[in-house]
């Protein structure tokens, strides 16, 4: 668990919690916003329930994004990999507060974190190809795109790329 999340004060990470939890789950509206969210991690199904087992894994740091009602505004998580490298995982906004900037703020925190707190040297992500809003945010945070696995998920009946970018923090 996220033990250690930085309480700086331009920084509004926080732990998750129950009710983040369950706010988290109000977002999952489709199949389509699942797969979106969550690639293959729940694939069997997204409930309250399996979120709060997916948190009690030792290799997860889950993160909320809260605002000043400590309301979630964002979710994501980093799976640590190797012993300074980690995964960026189903990285979430709020869905009233997409495009905003807010998803770039919660992940320039999460690279902070992973770097001043996580011992990590380097962060991997996987995301969609048509994803062009995820892509530019990544670009911009100094991710770069390593490869691309063609037509390899299928996301509202189509089959999509899937690009795979890293950041050295």
């Amino acid at each position: 668990p996220a033990t250690l999340i930085a309480k700086r004060s331009n920084s509004r990470l926080s732990p998750v919690g129950e009710e983040e939890v369950n706010t988290l789950a109000s977002w999952i509206r489709s199949k389509e916003d699942l797969h979106l969210w969550s690639g293959n991690t729940f694939s069997s199904g997204f409930s309250s329930r399996k979120m709060q087992l997916h948190l009690n894994r030792s290799d997860l740091d889950s993160f909320a994004y809260l605002n000043q009602e400590k309301k979630l505004l964002c979710y994501a998580d980093i799976v640590r990999k190797e012993k300074h490298m980690g995964v960026l995982c189903r990285v979430i906004v709020h869905p009233d507060h997409r495009r905003q900037g807010l998803g770039k703020a919660f992940c320039c925190d999460l690279l902070n974190w992973a770097k001043d707190y996580g011992n990590y040297f380097k962060i991997h992500l996987n995301t969609f190809g048509h994803n062009k809003a995820a892509l530019a945010c990544y670009n911009a945070l100094g991710f770069r795109t390593v490869s691309v696995e063609p037509k390899c998920r299928k996301v509202k009946g189509e089959l999509q790329d899937l690009v795979v970018m890293t950041a050295n923090l």
